[in-house]
C-alpha cells in the first residue's frame, strides 16, 4: 500500500499536475495573496500614521490655545493698567473718572483685538476687588460660581472648566457651551493677596473647529477626553459635558493604550489615542474599517486582478503541459500496452514535430517493421518447422521406433548377440526418456537412468577407457526434474575434459538434498576448464557469440527459466578434472520466487 501511494508510483499525469501546481500555481498564488494582505497591512498603517500626524496637530493647535488664554491671564497679573484698575477706588472720595475711564478704554482695546483676531474667544470678565467690573464681548448669562469658588481656592492658579452652558444675551437667543479660564490675580508685590479675577471665555464649538482646522477627516470622529472619560469637545455637540457612552474607548484611554479596536452597533472601529502633554486631557480619533476598506477599494481590485491573471497562467500553464505532453505520452503508453498485447494495429497520433512527435513517429515505424518481420519470417520459420516436424514426426514414429528397437534386441539375444542386445536396449531407453510423451519434468530417477544409459554406451564405444559411477541419496527418486539437463554435462565432459583416452577417464554423478535444494554434482578428471571459473560462470548468463558453451549456457538458462533465479549451473573450483553442480530448489521455494519475480514486475 505505502509503494502505491509514493509519489514515484504516480501516474505521470497526476506527477504534473502536482509539479506545476508547486512550481507555478500554488507559488504565484500565495505571494499575490500576500502582496495583497501585505498591500492592506501597509495601507492601514498608513491611515493609522496619518491620524496619528492629525492628533499630534490637533495637540499642538489644543495646547497653543490653553498657552495664549493662560499667557494672557499672565499678562493682565504683569499689566500696570490692569492692577490699577482693580485696585483704584470705584466710587466715592479719591476717584479718578478720567483714569478710570482711561484704563478701560485701554483694557477694551487690549480684549477686542484678541476677539477680534481669534474667533473661539467669546468673552471675558474682569472684576476687582475695588467692585469694579467689565465685560467684554458677547453677552451671556449663567451660574459660573462654581467655578469662581474654585479659582479663589486655586489662590491665583489657573482653572479650566469642564464645559458648561450659558444663555447667549442681546438679540440673538440660544446657548453656547463654554470652556473658560477663571484665574484670581494676585497683588504683584503680595502674592497671598488678591486684587481682582479674570474669566476668559472660550466657544466649544469654535474651539473644536479652530484645533481640527484641516486635519478632520469627515469619516473620522475627533474625541477630548478627560482623565475621567467626560468628554470636552466633540463633532456631536450631545457628547458635549457628558461621560463618553462607550466603555471600550474610555478603557482603552486610560490604559494608555496608543491603538486599539473595538465595536459598535456591530461594526468594527479602530481608534487612535494621544495624550495631551501636560494636562490629564486625551485626544482620540475613531474611524470606521469599512471606510479604511473603502479606501483600500482599488488597491483590492487590482490585487484580486493580479491573483485571478496569476492563477489563469497557471492554469493555462497546467493544460498546455497537459495537452502538449502529458496527453501524447499517455497515449504512447497505451498503444505500447496495445503491442504488448498482441495487437500490432497499434498507431500513435502524431501532433508534432518536437521530441514527442518523433517519438510517436518512430514507434509507428517499428511496429509496422515488427509487424513486416512477423509476417515475412517468423511465420515463414514456423512454417518451415511445422514442415520439419511433421516429416520428422511421420519418419520416427515413437511406437514404431520401440517396436523396431525391442524386434533387433530380441533378435540379436536369439543369434546370442548379448552385448549388441544391451546396446540396442540403451539405445532404446535413450529414446523412450529423450521424447517421454512430451513431458517437461521428469522424476529424477528417471534422468539418472537416462544418463546412464548414456554413458554405457559410451563406456561400450571407448572398449574400457571411460568409468562412471552415479549415486542417489534415498527418498529423491520421485523429486521432479527438468529433463535433458544431465545428458549435456556428460556430454561436455567427454567432448572437452578427456584430451587423452590411453588413460583411465572417470564421470561420477551425485545426487543429494543440500537444505531447500536438490544438488546433482557431475565430475570428471579430465583438462578441467582453460580459463577462471569466474568468467566461465558468468559466461553462462550471456548470450552465445559463436556456438561455443551452448549446450551448458543453454542448460543453465532452462534451470532458471523453470526453477527461478536461485537454480542453475555453477562451476566449482576442484584439484583435477571439472566440478559442475546443478541447483534446484524446493516447490515452496520456487513459488515464493515467482510471487516476488510478479511483484517486482508489477512495481516496475
Amino acid at each position: 500500500m505505502k509503494k502505491r501511494l509514493s509519489f514515484r508510483h504516480w501516474s505521470l499525469r497526476w506527477k504534473s499536475v502536482f509539479i506545476l501546481l508547486s512550481l507555478i500555481l500554488i507559488p504565484a498564488l500565495t505571494i499575490s495573496l500576500l502582496l495583497y494582505y501585505q498591500s492592506n497591512t501597509i495601507l492601514e498603517n498608513q491611515v493609522i500614521e496619518r491620524t496619528e500626524q492629525n492628533l499630534r496637530h490637533i495637540e499642538s493647535n489644543l495646547l497653543g490655545v490653553m498657552e495664549e488664554v493662560e499667557e494672557l491671564s499672565s499678562y493682565i497679573i504683569y499689566s500696570e493698567e490692569f492692577r490699577q484698575y482693580m485696585t483704584l477706588p470705584a466710587n466715592g472720595s479719591g476717584s479718578d473718572p478720567e483714569e478710570m475711564q482711561r484704563l478701560q478704554d485701554h483694557i477694551r482695546g487690549f480684549f477686542t483685538f484678541h476677539l477680534n483676531n481669534k474667533p473661539y474667544f467669546n468673552s471675558a470678565q474682569v472684576e476687582g476687588l475695588n467692585g469694579t467690573q467689565l465685560h467684554l464681548g458677547e453677552r451671556v448669562s449663567g451660574d459660573e460660581s462654581v467655578w469662581e469658588e474654585m479659582a479663589r481656592r486655586e489662590r491665583g492658579r489657573v482653572v479650566w472648566t469642564n464645559p458648561y452652558v450659558l444663555e447667549r444675551g442681546g438679540w440673538t437667543s440660544g446657548d453656547y457651551t463654554m470652556i473658560s479660564l477663571f484665574r484670581v490675580i494676585n497683588n504683584l508685590y503680595d502674592i497671598t493677596e488678591p486684587i481682582g479675577q479674570i474669566n476668559i471665555r472660550l466657544d466649544e464649538r469654535e474651539l473644536f473647529a479652530h484645533i481640527t482646522n484641516r486635519y478632520l477627516n469627515p469619516h473620522d470622529e475627533i474625541i477630548l477626553l478627560q482623565g475621567d472619560g467626560q468628554v470636552l469637545t466633540h463633532r456631536n455637540q450631545r457628547f458635549v459635558g457628558e461621560r463618553y457612552p462607550i466603555r471600550d474607548v474610555i478603557e482603552q484611554t486610560q490604559a494608555g493604550a496608543p491603538l486599539f479596536q473595538y465595536e459598535e452597533n456591530g461594526e468594527t472601529y479602530y481608534a487612535v489615542t494621544r495624550q495631551v502633554a501636560g494636562t490629564d486631557l486625551s485626544l482620540v480619533s475613531t474611524v470606521r474599517e469599512e471606510y479604511i476598506l473603502d479606501e483600500f477599494s482599488g488597491v483590492r481590485t487590482t490585487m484580486q486582478v493580479i491573483i485571478g491573471i496569476a492563477g489563469a497562467i497557471g492554469l493555462f500553464a497546467i493544460a498546455g503541459f497537459m495537452v502538449t505532453i502529458i496527453k501524447p505520452i499517455t497515449e504512447l503508453t497505451q498503444e505500447t500496452k496495445r503491442l504488448e498485447e498482441g495487437d500490432f494495429s497499434a498507431q500513435v497520433k502524431v501532433r508534432s514535430r518536437d521530441e514527442i512527435g518523433q517519438l510517436g513517429t518512430r514507434f509507428n515505424q517499428a511496429v509496422a517493421q515488427i509487424q513486416h518481420l512477423i509476417e515475412t519470417k517468423y511465420k515463414l520459420e514456423i512454417q518451415n518447422k511445422e514442415s520439419e516436424l511433421k516429416a520428422l514426426q511421420s519418419q520416427i514414429n515413437p511406437h514404431f521406433l520401440y517396436n523396431t528397437l525391442d524386434m533387433i534386441r530380441w533378435t540379436a539375444r536369439l543369434e546370442q548377440a548379448f552385448e549388441t542386445g544391451k546396446s540396442i536396449e540403451h539405445l532404446s531407453r535413450l529414446f523412450r526418456i529423450s521424447l517421454s510423451q512430451g513431458k517437461l519434468l521428469i522424476p529424477l530417477k528417471d534422468e539418472l537412468t537416462y544418463v546412464q544409459s548414456y554413458l554405457e554406451l559410451h563406456k561400450r564405444r571407448l572398449a574400457g577407457q571411460l568409468t562412471y559411477s552415479i549415486h542417489l541419496e534415498a527418498g529423491l527418486e520421485q523429486r521432479e526434474i527438468l529433463k535433458l539437463i544431465l545428458q549435456p554435462l556428460v556430454e561436455n565432459s567427454l567432448r572437452h575434459g578427456f584430451q587423452e583416452w590411453d588413460q583411465a577417464n572417470r564421470i561420477a554423478v551425485r545426487a543429494y538434498q543440500e537444505g531447500a535444494f536438490l544438488v546433482i554434482d557431475v565430475l570428471d578428471n579430465g583438462s578441467g576448464f582453460t580459463g577462471e571459473l569466474a568468467a566461465f560462470n558468468q559466461a553462462l548468463n550471456e548470450p552465445s557469440q559463436d556456438g561455443e558453451g551452448f549446450a551448458l549456457r543453454n542448460t543453465h538458462q532452462r534451470l532458471r527459466k523453470t526453477f527461478g533465479e536461485s537454480s542453475g549451473l555453477e562451476a566449482l573450483q576442484t584439484s583435477s578434472g571439472a566440478h559442475i553442480r546443478v541447483r534446484i530448489p524446493e516447490r515452496q521455494l520456487i513459488e515464493k520466487e515467482e510471487a516476488s519475480y510478479e511483484d517486482t514486475d508489477v512495481n516496475r
